[in-house]
């Protein structure tokens, strides 16, 4: 049965780069599991994710057990959710070129 997820992660960010997100979205991807929403926050030295996910209980702690073995992951976790965040946009600032 398709339940709702939140899987959240906190990913060491050392170099401010966007390489562990990246990662870790690879793994998502692999996974047997529908994402329907994702926020990502950075700070100064992690970044907190927040993966909003449809599938199978057993599919979603495998998604958690492949993120938990890479390196740059601090913290993993999952619960079930009952909401799914709306799309918001944030205008950050403008991009000339």
């Amino acid at each position: 049965m398709m339940n709702s997820y939140r899987i959240n992660l906190t990913l060491l960010n050392m170099d401010g780069g966007l390489d562990p997100l990246v990662r870790a979205l690879n793994v998502v991807r692999r996974g047997k599991v529908n994402v329907k929403a994702i926020t990502v926050s950075f700070n100064r030295d992690a970044v907190n994710v927040d993966i909003y996910v449809e599938g199978v209980e057993d599919e979603v702690n495998w998604v958690c057990n492949k993120l938990n073995k890479l390196y740059d992951v601090a913290n993993v976790s999952y619960t079930a959710s009952i909401s799914i965040p709306k799309a918001q946009a944030l205008l950050m600032g403008e991009r000339n070129g």
